[in-house]
């Protein structure tokens, strides 16, 4: 039996027998029955080690391919394609619909491909902070700090809620930076705000339930609740956050971003703030908080959280994808210990827990101060990028067409426009003078709002300038 041997070739020579032989078995030249030759008459005519093909042979029937019975000889019991050679292609198992909501037009992940296929040379992406080799280099000192400190337990099962010593890092900083008092015992990390938002589903909604969330607003939280059954009601947003008296009574949860609201950039009042707490108290529902990026406030510090204020109805989201990079799949839960610990539970399920390097990482990040010097040091590039934006929309005009919104906090800016603006129709114009710029489109729900978002985070003050500048001739 002749089978092609390349002597020269890395792969050992037992291991081309038994490619060769279940090739010459997939291809029908060896049906099942055939009797392959003795091993020592093989050795010989391939000029090979009778070891050589008894190692294959081993090899060929711990897999399923051949059958050893004494004098029977060895032959072939059954190849990869033998109980399929008759169905040429056949059917996947179906898929039901009524297991889950998943959107089919992909609206978590269209607003970071619209640009795609453009040469953009100015990028004013919204949905990603600035990352620079200072933060790379501070991270990787957290990760090394992180592992030579590692305990054997640290390697094994630990908390769904999250490493101890990390959340005892984040209670500390939520303290003093945030006026947030709680104890571990009343925080859980968790791998982004989706995973939150999912956890959040499972664990303290029923099927069913209704949950009423910001229009035009983020996705990431729409989406999971709906995927878990829950009915999601849209909830018009004007210049002081969502409005509460369009919030139906028999609701089970609100979402809202009230430091940033999410995309139009409105700060929440402090009237609108209190009006939304009495809400929740009175009607006995849940509130979360999502804090993406209020840290980052270029008129005074951050804005208190609804948290701080009313900690029996609220949990706060912090999340770390604007602070630190999306690609750190961190995010925080803090809220009453029983609703954390059932939250927990649902954790403890569905991914046991999440990966411990990144979580000890971030406790080294905070214990040695690098968290405060980030967001302080970032604050000072956005605050500079910001002030170039809102100078470089004054100088070319763009402010008497847009009405610019969001221009206290956050990572950028919010252009309304008429409600007959076609919005992707200006995204495709820019591309093709090389600037990306965004549509409220994949935040909207029910409104009518039109406009564009353009962050700054990534852009430094003499792309914004020229960017700007080429928007002129659209506008």
């Amino acid at each position: 039996m002749y089978l092609p041997l390349i002597r020269a070739s890395e792969k050992p020579l037992w291991q081309q027998i038994v490619t060769s032989i279940i090739e010459r078995i997939d291809g029908g030249e060896l049906s099942i029955g055939t009797n392959l030759p003795p091993s020592r008459a093989l050795a010989l005519e391939l000029g090979v080690s009778r070891s050589t093909i008894q190692v294959a042979y081993e090899e060929l029937i711990a897999r399923g391919y051949l059958q050893t019975s004494g004098r029977g000889g060895t032959k072939v019991i059954a190849g990869q394609k033998s109980s399929r050679s008759q169905i040429s292609s056949p059917p996947t198992p179906e898929i039901s619909d009524t297991v889950a909501f998943l959107s089919t037009n992909d609206e978590l992940g269209k607003w970071l491909t619209i640009n795609e296929g453009y040469p953009v040379e100015v990028d004013f992406r919204h949905q990603e902070p600035h990352v620079d080799e200072r933060f790379k280099l501070a991270w990787r000192k957290a990760i090394g700090q992180a592992m030579a400190k590692m305990s054997d337990a640290d390697w094994g099962y630990t908390s769904s809620q999250g490493a101890l010593s990390t959340r005892v890092a984040i209670q500390q900083y939520l303290a003093q930076a945030r006026g947030i008092q709680v104890s571990n015992k009343q925080i859980m990390i968790t791998s982004g705000a989706q995973h939150s938002m999912d956890l959040i589903a499972q664990s303290i909604l029923q099927p069913n339930s209704l949950a009423c969330i910001e229009d035009p607003g983020f996705p990431g939280a729409r989406l999971p609740l709906a995927n878990r059954g829950i009915h999601v009601a849209s909830v018009p947003v004007d210049s002081e956050g969502i409005i509460v008296d369009e919030i139906p009574l028999h609701t089970n949860l609100v979402f809202v971003t009230p430091s940033h609201q999410r995309p139009t950039g409105a700060v929440m009042s402090v009237r609108r703030r209190r009006q939304l707490l009495d809400f929740a108290v009175k009607n006995d529902i849940w509130i979360i908080e999502d804090d993406f990026d209020g840290e980052y406030r270029y008129h005074g510090g951050p804005l208190p959280s609804l948290y701080a204020d009313t900690p029996s109805h609220v949990l706060y989201i912090m999340t770390l994808s604007k602070v630190l990079a999306p690609g750190i799949r961190l995010s925080v839960i803090v809220g009453p210990e029983h609703a954390i610990k059932r939250i927990a539970s649902v954790q403890s399920l569905v991914e046991r827990q999440i990966p411990i390097i990144e979580q000890l990482a971030l406790g080294e990040f905070i214990r040695q101060g690098e968290f405060a010097r980030h967001i302080h040091r970032q604050r000072k590039i956005y605050c500079a990028r910001h002030q170039s934006m809102m100078e470089a929309i004054r100088y070319y005009r763009l402010d008497r067409r847009f009405q610019v919104q969001g221009s206290e906090t956050g990572l950028h800016l919010f252009l309304e426009a008429e409600a007959s603006f076609d919005e992707l129709n200006m995204v495709h114009q820019a591309a093709q003078l090389g600037v990306g710029i965004y549509p409220l489109d994949p935040y909207r729900q029910e409104t009518t709002r039109k406009g564009l978002l353009l962050g700054f985070a990534k852009t430094n003050e003499e792309s914004i300038w020229e960017g700007i500048r080429r928007l002129e001739i659209l506008c």
